[in-house]
């Protein structure tokens, strides 16, 4: 555990900043762009302006239907480019936040908050999901999307809430240090030191490589994009089932501005988060970001009378953005984390049982803590003939759980041993990424790049187990794992306008990896059961194609199909208990998606559908299972498995004031064939892939004497899934829902709001993961929860 105290100095600092904030208007943008933007209709014109900038634009479609514009032509800054485009319009724009930039008319909607509030469109969210700013809507991609907005609308504090809102998107956890992400059935629990993950997380342009150090609290984002299905072309890590890409809000220039929030809540939470945006000249600026959460446990250990599943958890970003001359924005991070918890309530439905669901019996200590930071350097030099950029980042975790695996005291059980894990592990991770991409010719544009990684991670992995009713030890060893993972890739993904209304979008990547593993296993009751292994290696190289297809045959529609293949790493069994296991690595599992998709915008943008349509053909998945005839757990690759689903995703603005919003997600997996010596489980559905996944959702902003009533709500729900390939149905997961709501006032001034919330209102008792091991065991999400946040700006 940690002492929180060393924080509270920079928690102070930032807090003195808030209260001493400036007020400042934000002025234009001095970052350049190459403009080749003709005359003609403005809609379409600023549209193209959204995806050339990668600002986010909103407007009221019938302000811009039937206006022409001179378009704009040559290098210029956003904001001058902007109102050349608008020039003889009537029309004018503010920011509203970093890079957001609201189109109004004056004389219709006076002072520029009512300007803003104008807005009866649906927003239009940019994304970078290939890898330079585009609008959501022109990908042709499978994703969802975020903006920082959106989130904070609906209190979005984890990934486990974005799950709720996203088709195809399961988050689950099978403890603090594990936790399960799951894309459209894509998925591993596997914890062995230097394996891959489907899923990669990526913030800022930064590779995650670790679920355990991905799962994070959620601050000062900028926009959230879940993509769907093997991104093999143009993220750094290749990937079978999709990203999710976080990006940070960035220095203002020209800005002296500061946000603070404080939450207060049931189980004794308390929450701060503060910002602070401090210019330095023309031409730098600086940003300091802070988020500290306390909470009492939900959750407690009768035995021991210890709280778990409370959590300590505190955050600090610093930013330091340049702009080096004319052409060169750089871009430098630095981030640090640490958090702890006094672990899982895994909590015992057999032996040992006293009813309350909340209450564990495993009568051990148990615990979690983790330190994680970063620092990452962005270069982006814009030239006429495209935009070179080089981001170089380093990134290291380390932590530590406790836990028992078995869900009730040894002198709760009959038979069998109570095993307990400490698990301890750091990893270290150093990449590079160089890419280009080209202007937006009038044929089309082109990216290429090249990506490196070099990850280094050890786990000392302890396990003792103690025998039922007389607690004396039958098991004592201990596993010291070392991989690194060493990776290089080049890339190149182009788009060809075949027609006015078609483009072709083709890209390939080709990746080689190469893993050293190393193992020292150690057991302390039977010594000659020990082994050790050292410095193996095995090497994979893949190729991954993307081909897509898309028509757009106006601007509120936009059709695409694709094929794309994406492929998960190799490795070796650094959890084996047998030399022959150890030494035998496993392959890389590959997969073939093939989509059809539609996006689509009516009612002005106030309606927009999209819908995608998907068939996923693994080959060589890669599965955790139990040999029963030898005892021996390894991952091995379970031959062919394959996933056909369909999403849609609805979104209206009935009135300027309401938004509504509805997704649905079907998914049908199963393995194809899966037959390892005694074991088959061919036919049994993919494991963590509910079959059916859906949610609503409502957020208001009405105006009202002295500012808004605000406020959102969202109900999610999703069917019931197992947790393993042998379709266990002690392992089977009950499907729920979970209602969240919210409701407040902000003033007209957007100075400060105060909102009173509630999570999982109904108080439902869902489950996150199950356990078999000696006795049936259930570990429960968060209960009820319930607070008021109080936010002001500066």
């Amino acid at each position: 555990m940690f002492s929180p105290i060393p924080f509270r100095p920079a928690v102070l600092a930032v807090a003195v900043l808030c209260a001493a904030g400036v007020q400042g208007q934000a002025q234009a943008q001095t970052r350049a762009f190459d403009f080749d933007i003709p005359a003609g209709e403005l809609k379409p014109a600023i549209d193209r302006f959204a995806r050339e900038t990668g600002a986010q634009i909103f407007y009221k479609a019938d302000d811009v239907l039937g206006i022409a514009t001179k378009g704009v032509r040559g290098r210029r800054a956003e904001d001058e480019a902007l109102r050349e485009l608008l020039d003889g319009s009537s029309l004018t724009f503010k920011r509203d936040g970093t890079r957001a930039l609201v189109i109004f008319r004056p004389a219709a909607e006076p002072g520029a908050e009512q300007g803003a509030d104008a807005v009866s469109a649906l927003d239009t969210v940019t994304v970078t999901a290939q890898r330079r700013p585009e609008a959501a809507q022109s990908v042709p991609i499978a994703l969802t999307s975020f903006s920082g907005a959106t989130l904070d609308t609906y209190r979005v504090s984890s990934l486990q809430d974005v799950s709720r809102l996203t088709p195809g998107l399961l988050v689950s956890a099978f403890s603090v240090a594990n936790p399960t992400i799951a894309i459209r059935g894509a998925n591993n629990t596997f914890s062995q030191m230097g394996v891959s993950k489907p899923v990669a997380v990526v913030v800022d342009d930064v590779f995650v490589p670790r679920n355990g150090a991905a799962s994070f609290e959620l601050f000062d984002l900028e926009s959230l994009t879940v993509l769907k299905g093997p991104q093999g072309t143009l993220f750094g890590r290749n990937v079978t089932g999709g990203a999710i890409v976080m990006n940070t809000r960035k220095p203002v220039f020209n800005e002296r501005s500061a946000e603070t929030q404080l939450t207060l809540g049931n189980f004794g939470a308390v929450n701060v988060d503060a910002l602070a945006n401090l210019p330095v000249g023309d031409d730098q600026a600086i940003k300091l970001s802070v988020a500290t959460r306390d909470r009492d446990g939900t959750g407690r250990d009768r035995l021991t009378g210890r709280d778990q599943d409370d959590l300590q958890s505190r955050n600090l970003r610093g930013q330091w953005r340049a702009a080096l001359g004319a052409d060169v924005d750089a871009l430098v991070s630095v981030d640090y984390g640490e958090d702890s918890s006094g672990g899982r309530t895994l909590s015992s439905v057999t032996f040992g049982d006293d009813g309350d669901r909340r209450t564990s019996e495993v009568g051990v200590p148990q615990g979690f803590d983790r330190t994680l930071w970063g620092t990452s350097a962005k270069l982006e030099w814009t030239r006429p003939w495209g935009e070179i950029t080089s981001i170089t980042a380093l990134r290291h975790s380390k932590s530590r759980e406790d836990y028992s695996g078995v869900g009730a005291n040894y002198a709760l059980l009959a038979t069998g041993a109570q095993a307990v894990t400490r698990d301890a592990e750091r990893v270290g991770t150093w990449s590079q990424e160089l890419r280009y991409a080209s202007p937006r010719w009038e044929s089309g544009h082109l990216q290429a790049g090249v990506f490196f990684l070099d990850e280094d991670g050890s786990r000392r992995l302890g396990q003792q187990s103690f025998a039922a009713k007389t607690g004396a030890p039958t098991a004592s060893t201990l596993a010291d794992q070392q991989v690194r993972t060493r990776s290089a890739s080049v890339f190149a993904d182009g788009t060809w306008h075949w027609t006015s209304t078609v483009d072709l979008t083709a890209g390939a990547r080709c990746t080689y990896d190469h893993k050293t593993a190393s193992l020292d296993r150690a057991d302390l009751v039977r010594p000659t059961a020990g082994f050790s292994a050292q410095g193996l290696r095995a090497s994979w190289s893949e190729w991954t194609p993307r081909v897509a297809l898309n028509w757009q045959p106006s601007q509120q529609m936009l059709l695409y199909a694709s094929v794309t293949r994406g492929f998960t790493a190799g490795g070796f069994n650094t959890d084996a208990s047998t030399l022959a296991a150890l030494t035998t690595p496993f392959n890389p599992e590959t997969v073939t998606n093939r989509e059809v998709g539609l996006k689509s915008q009516w009612l002005d943008n106030r309606l927009r559908v999209n819908l995608s349509v998907f068939d996923m053909d693994y080959r060589d998945k890669q599965e955790f299972v139990n040999n029963t005839a030898t005892g021996i757990l390894s991952i091995i690759n379970a031959s062919r498995a394959t996933v056909r689903g369909a999403e849609v995703e609805v979104a209206w603005k009935p009135v300027k004031w309401v938004g509504l919003s509805a997704t649905y997600g079907h998914l049908d997996g199963s393995y194809d064939r899966f037959q390892i010596g005694n074991i088959n489980y061919t036919g049994n559905p993919l494991a963590s892939s509910p079959r059916n996944k859906a949610s609503v959702a409502a957020d208001w902003r009405i105006p009202v004497r002295g500012g808004f009533a605000v406020g959102a709500v969202n109900y999610g729900w999703q069917s019931d899934y197992n947790t393993g390939a042998a379709n266990d149905p002690n392992l089977q997961i009950p499907g729920y829902g979970l209602l969240n709501l919210n409701a407040g006032f902000e003033a007209a001034d957007r100075r400060w709001r105060v909102v009173v919330w509630v999570k999982n209102a109904t108080d439902r008792a869902y489950i996150l993961t199950r356990s078999t091991q000696v006795v049936r065991a259930e570990y429960l999400g968060d209960p009820r929860t319930f607070g008021v946040t109080a936010a002001f700006r500066f």
